[in-house]
């Protein structure tokens, strides 16, 4: 295999003596390479690879250098024919080799298999056009009923795929960039108020499982977090738990670390996210000595089961010691929440109920982030603000408050309106200045006259309030 690079611009083409095209030297265009990779085996025809776009000649080079070398390996596929479905496929196995979470595999799969593959599979890579997936978002979103979120999500799998085959010079441009894509709105939730979380851990206090939900209502777990909690992660002395991985549901072929085996569609991993793994959540009294109380009723469980315990060093497991199945936790919740005869809610609103509950207390909204192992706190801004009713206006009044101020301006003012004529017509100015005169600390007030006017409090002429504050009410009464 051989290659050679060229430029590509608009200017016309000169050609030397010998009738070869010459490289124009202006600072325009771009550089593509051409590698040939021989004869078809089946149609006996010359083929070649062409890839874009670079900006000079020696990157131009040096792509064509580590194209020519990742097909000579097999670490590519050099076919010009490589459909979509294909490249995709080789795409999930080198994610999976470079360790991505099982979970984050889970839903690449799903996108691709669902999704992307039906409507996109047997079109070529190169051929591809950001036309044809725009097409397949409108219809994957009308004919499956999604979501725009999941809309969005499908895409950024499809999105990412296509950038890494765009650095490995696969494609020139990357055709899912720059999509108009369905505005997703993230929703409100309206968890549990206090009163009824409080119902409904009374109520799961009499299951063996209560304190695990209790323990998440408390510091905000996800249902993989509390269901992976292991009793060396638990900090009696401290009063606090520190979270480092999570059970994750649906997962098939991953031993598990602890025993060896594969458990039934279920498997150990890390935190959802990087700023969620390793992350210290503190306890308050009354959770930390149920879960002591829970500690010891285990150990029964444990002396009970004898050699047929199966310990995974688990703080909430079956009876037997294997892990709890994250699915079978949600329908328990949903059952004890039926008995206790509560509206319902799903079980990671227990989550949500934590984070109002700290809001309400005014924990600030980076703490609140910091607890619930959210990536950033734009997260939590975007889904706990309209919990916030309220705050704004303490806040205001707060900050104001801190602005020292003279008395006169703090003082209130009086807008009382007289019950009656005033014979005279004078009653009222003679009490508005008189008010003002008995204490420094208040302006003359917005006063209503018999006729209806409302006497101005901005400061007049002196002239009309008369030589002086203190004789203001004889000036006014003597004529």
């Amino acid at each position: 295999m051989k290659g050679s690079v060229l430029k590509r611009c608009k200017c016309p083409v000169e050609r030397d003596a010998k009738g070869r095209r010459k490289t124009c030297r202006k600072p325009h265009g771009s550089w593509v390479f051409v590698a040939d990779m021989g004869a078809d085996p089946a149609t006996g025809k010359r083929r070649q690879v062409r890839r874009s776009g670079f900006r000079t000649s020696d990157e131009a080079e040096a792509a064509l250098t580590t194209f020519l070398h990742e097909v000579g390996t097999g670490q590519v596929a050099h076919d010009e024919r490589q459909t979509v479905a294909a490249y995709l496929a080789t795409w999930l196995e080198a994610k999976e080799n470079t360790g991505t979470r099982p979970t984050t595999l889970k839903s690449y799969r799903q996108h691709i298999d669902h999704y992307i593959n039906p409507h996109l599979g047997r079109t070529r890579l190169g051929d591809l056009r950001p036309q044809q997936i725009e097409r397949m978002l409108r219809d994957i979103g009308q004919r499956n009923h999604l979501s725009p979120s999941t809309i969005r999500r499908v895409h950024a799998t499809l999105r990412s795929a296509l950038t890494s085959a765009k650095r490995k010079h696969l494609i020139s441009v990357n055709p899912a960039e720059n999509l108009e894509l369905p505005r997703a709105v993230r929703p409100q939730v309206h968890p549990w108020e206090a009163h009824e979380l409080g119902t409904f851990l009374d109520h799961a206090s009499n299951n063996r499982l209560g304190t695990l939900f209790e323990l998440m209502a408390m510091t905000g777990l996800r249902r993989g977090e509390a269901c992976g909690l292991r009793w060396e992660d638990v900090d009696f002395e401290r009063s606090r738990i520190v979270v480092r991985q999570q059970i994750v549901d649906g997962i098939h072929g991953i031993q598990c670390p602890y025993c060896g085996a594969e458990h039934h569609r279920i498997a150990f991993g890390a935190p959802k996210t990087a700023s969620g793994e390793n992350r210290v959540v503190d306890l308050d009294g009354t959770t930390a000595g149920t879960l002591l109380a829970h500690q010891l009723r285990q150990q029964d469980e444990r002396e009970n089961w004898g050699e047929a315990y199966n310990d995974h060093g688990l703080v909430f497991a079956r009876e037997d010691g294997t892990p709890l199945s994250p699915q079978a936790v949600t329908d328990l919740f949903a059952r004890l929440t039926n008995e206790a005869g509560l509206r319902k809610v799903r079980l990671h609103d227990l989550r949500h109920g934590r984070a109002s509950l700290m809001l309400a207390a005014g924990v600030p909204m980076a703490v609140v982030s910091k607890t619930l192992g959210h990536s950033t706190i734009a997260i939590t801004s975007d889904t706990y603000s309209h919990l916030l009713e309220g705050v704004g206006a303490q806040a205001a009044a707060a900050t104001a408050a801190l602005v020292p101020r003279s008395s006169r301006a703090a003082a209130p003012r009086d807008h009382s309106v007289t019950t009656g004529p005033d014979p005279q017509g004078t009653a009222t100015v003679a009490g508005a200045i008189g008010a003002g005169s008995a204490s420094s600390a208040c302006a003359p007030s917005r006063a209503r006259t018999d006729t209806g006017r409302i006497l101005s409090p901005l400061p007049l002429p002196i002239g009309l309030w008369g030589p002086s504050p203190g004789a203001a009410s004889n000036s006014l009464s003597g004529s």
